[in-house]
Formats: C-alpha cells, sequence, structure tokens
C-alpha cells in the first residue's frame, strides 16, 4: 500500500514540476522515518517511472540522484 502512494507522491512531483528539495521536504513530511517501506522501495519506484517512455526522465532522475545525496 505504501508504495503505491509513494509512487502517487513521485507522479504529483513530476507533474507539478517539484524542485529536488521541495521534492525531498514533501517525501519527509509524507513518509517519515519509520514508516513500513525502506528506502530501496524508493530507488525502485523512482527508478521504475524515470524509465517509461523513450528515455529516461531527468526531473525523476535528479530526485533519485538527491535522495541519494542526502540523508533523509
Amino acid at each position: 500500500m505504501k508504495v503505491v502512494n509513494l509512487k502517487q507522491s513521485i507522479l504529483q512531483a513530476w507533474k507539478e514540476r517539484w524542485s529536488d528539495y521541495q521534492w525531498a521536504i514533501n517525501i519527509k513530511k509524507n513518509f517519515p522515518k519509520g514508516a513500513t517501506w525502506d528506502y530501496l522501495n524508493l530507488a525502485e519506484a523512482l527508478m521504475e517511472q524515470a524509465m517509461i517512455g523513450p528515455s529516461p526522465n531527468p526531473l525523476i532522475l535528479s530526485y533519485l540522484k538527491y535522495s541519494g545525496a542526502t540523508v533523509f
């Protein structure tokens, strides 16, 4: 269930063209530490969404890069 909500959050961020910083704030707010999902699900969900279409989505890849560079 959480992964579905996570994917919805990723799509919302993409549709609204959130900055990396906005995305990190919203993901932290909606999915706090200790939640039942883990960061591997986050990376996997981001990769799935980024690879839809003929070429990787640079905005979603930037979310993945930012999440790897920061500690939630």
